[in-house]
């Protein structure tokens, strides 16, 4: 028996005029195959990074990646995505040699070899300024005058874009095209351009990302009528795409139409016509807190019941990218927000948030948990009020393991996991041995792998502030985790996070989960998790010593002083953060509910009752208060210094790619010790000392 185009063909004996009629009848299956293969070349696109728009990670995401891929897949088209330089790949496109790239600028100086699609939007395109340099110009109508007055002369563009015809129709300016947007933030800081003309968002995510030293030394003057756009550019040489583009414009309107493009641009935390109206707009991570106090809001109200407030909740990595992207460039996108403790005290320290001076007379500040009100407190003042706080806990089946008669010992240690992991390792049957952040990011990978170096001895910095990456304490932890993750976590893991894992969990396909204790509240909730009852908790495991194992970190209100509602901003932070407000939410929504980890009397009888992880949670959030031994199990997630982003992104990448398998363990963290001895170097650390 044989296989032709998928299907079972059976030869048995026959007249030979009939086995020469089925000779010619496969022989046309074949041809035809072929002739419909060749009619279903998938289209060969190429896109670049261009953050937050495109991603060099993962092709399929970015919020224009995101539109182009959904449209291709309504269209039933085949697609082949592709990575490249961005010149490079318009380059490809134009020549013909691929059939298209995106995400593509309106303003690009592009040839007539390319059909653009309709337009989809894209950032504020605007002029960055330094802070020193700055004074109120009038907007961007009278920056011409305003620069000519300061004899600003210098603009910086993207090369391969026509510069801003608001400046280039003006001899008294001198344009300087740069090749990336690195490049143009390099000559603006270092005082080689005056003025940047440059796409917001794009501009944001790159200080965040690799040049956090320049934050908060520009400001940005929005464009005026310079209107910006992205587009899918199709070549003209595939004789296919006059039809596939008109297609994608029709998908595209149907994408305006059902709200799908703004869904999207809010996934990226990417919100049109911001701050219009009388709104409070609340930024927020999409934590099971936060979703838990909306819907307690959305039906009973608040004392702001009379105001409108929009909350605009995203993946909580976006949210510090566009909040320290705010920060970079002295603005604010909302009027109040949920900030966490590393970045909290380096933007007080720059004056940049309000403080909290006056508490209501039932507020009871002293019910708060020291380490919670600690780590909100810079140089003697209060400039947030803890939401949620968080260690670290190991949850795991209790009933996988009397399945086959394991137990935990006394003192459980990422040894004794990869052990008891490996015995209850079932893909067969959709149940897997552990469940770890995979998620690039320095709140996502790297918040676990942190504390696992931490308690396998390892540090970030050396006492001189050089990165000791390439020490064997990291290698022995990050090796662990690799093992971890690659051998006995759920298939296709390498773009993990905690929700993901969460649900897994929930679904009773993880054995176990190591992860924020303020995930317990939605695995002990029976309309969430399929198996509360058989859901155990334990302290984080150890590596190879106690101290470093198990982090703290805390979800905070803070208000930016450029809110529009300082006052209204402050009431609803001490109404969320309040006892009153933890117990209502107990009696409506249930005890699982309540947000944890600020305040003792939250951790009451029946709470814990209820919630099993909470004693666990208590326990070691005391223990970290109370300045005594047990303060060595906590360990630190991040580096205190406003570099850590930079540094956090560029790790967790290698350590990702060591997960996807495109690098080993010993070669990853090379590469990452290299990227974060440059980042502090250009940051001046060690200005003065070789690498």
């Amino acid at each position: 028996m044989s296989k032709v185009s998928g299907k079972d063909v059976c030869f048995r004996s026959a007249p030979s005029g009939q086995v020469i009629t089925v000779a010619i009848y496969l022989l046309c299956i074949v041809y035809l195959t072929c002739i419909n293969l060749a009619f279903a070349r998938p289209f060969v696109l190429a896109t670049s990074e261009v953050s937050p728009f495109s991603d060099s990670k993962d092709v399929s995401k970015g919020y224009v990646n995101e539109v182009v891929f959904k449209i291709f897949e309504e269209l039933n088209e085949q697609l082949t995505v592709e990575h490249f330089p961005h010149a490079r790949a318009i380059m490809l496109a134009e020549s013909g040699a691929i059939d298209g790239v995106f995400p593509v600028h309106n303003y690009e100086e592009l040839d007539d070899t390319l059909l653009l699609s309709d337009p989809i939007p894209a950032g504020d395109r605007g002029f960055l300024i330094r802070t020193e340099n700055f004074k109120n110009s009038g907007g961007a109508a009278k920056l011409v005058d305003w620069l000519k007055r300061q004899n600003l002369r210098g603009v910086g563009y993207l090369r391969g874009t026509p510069a801003p015809k608001i400046l280039s129709e003006e001899t008294f300016f001198s344009l300087y095209p740069a090749k990336t947007t690195a490049n143009l933030l390099d000559l603006l800081g270092k005082g080689r351009v005056d003025v940047l003309f440059i796409d917001k968002y794009s501009a944001k995510e790159t200080l965040v990302n690799e040049r956090p030293n320049l934050n908060g030394k520009f400001i940005f003057v929005p464009g005026g009528q310079e209107v910006s756009y992205y587009h899918l550019a199709l070549s003209k040489k595939n004789p296919e795409s006059l039809k596939l583009i008109a297609k994608f414009n029709l998908a595209l309107q149907k994408q305006r139409q059902n709200g799908f493009l703004t869904q999207i641009l809010e996934k990226y935390g990417i919100y049109e016509g911001s701050q219009n109206g009388e709104t409070l707009i609340v930024g927020a991570p999409d934590i099971n807190a936060i979703f838990h106090a909306k819907a307690y809001l959305d039906k009973y109200g608040s004392p702001l019941s009379q105001s409108n407030i929009q909350w605009r909740i995203m993946d909580e990595t976006v949210l510090r990218r566009r909040l320290l992207g705010d920060f970079a460039v002295n603005e604010s996108s909302f009027d109040l927000v949920l900030i966490g403790n590393y970045g909290l005290p380096i933007w007080a320290k720059r004056d940049i948030l309000v403080p909290f001076n006056s508490h209501p007379a039932d507020y009871n500040i002293n019910d708060v948990i020291p380490a919670a009100l600690h780590a909100n407190t810079v140089d003697g003042t209060l400039y947030g009020l803890p939401f949620v706080a968080e260690t670290t806990l190991t949850f795991y089946r209790k009933d996988l393991l009397d399945n086959f008669n394991l137990s935990l010992p006394s003192v459980l240690t990422y040894a004794d996991v990869k052990a008891l992991a490996q015995q209850v390792h079932m893909p067969e049957k959709e149940v897997y041995g552990v469940g770890l952040r995979t998620r690039v990011g320095w709140g996502q990978n790297m918040a676990l792998v942190s504390t696992m170096a931490n308690t396998y001895g390892a540090s970030w910095l050396d006492e001189k502030m050089q990165p000791t990456l390439d020490s064997k304490a990291w290698f022995d932890a990050v090796s662990m985790y690799i093992d971890l993750a690659k051998n006995l976590g759920p298939p296709e893991n390498e773009d993990m996070g905690w929700q993901e894992n969460q649900k897994l969990f929930a679904e009773g396909k993880l054995a176990f989960f190591v992860d924020a204790s303020s995930l317990g509240g939605a695995l002990f909730d029976k309309s969430y998790s399929k198996v509360t009852q058989f859901t155990g908790v334990t302290y984080a495991p150890l590596g190879k010593q106690q101290k470093g194992a198990q982090w703290f970190w805390s979800w905070n209100f803070a208000i930016p002083k450029q809110s529009r509602y300082v006052q209204e901003s402050q009431r609803l932070a001490y109404f969320l953060t309040s006892k009153a407000f933890i117990v209502d939410l107990k009696k409506v929504r249930g005890e699982y509910a309540a947000p944890s980890g600020t305040r003792h009397s939250t951790y009451s009888n029946a709470y814990q009752q209820v919630v099993p992880y909470a004693a666990f949670e208590h326990q070691a959030l005391k223990m970290l208060s109370s300045g005594g031994a047990g303060k060595s199990m906590i360990g630190s997630q991040f580096i205190p210094i406003p570099e850590f982003t930079a540094i956090g992104y560029a790790v967790g990448a290698q350590i990702n790619d060591a997960v996807t398998g495109e690098k080993n363990v010993k070669e990853a963290l090379e590469r990452a010790q290299k990227q974060t001895q440059i980042i502090l170097q250009r940051a001046g650390y060690f200005a003065d000392k070789q690498k």
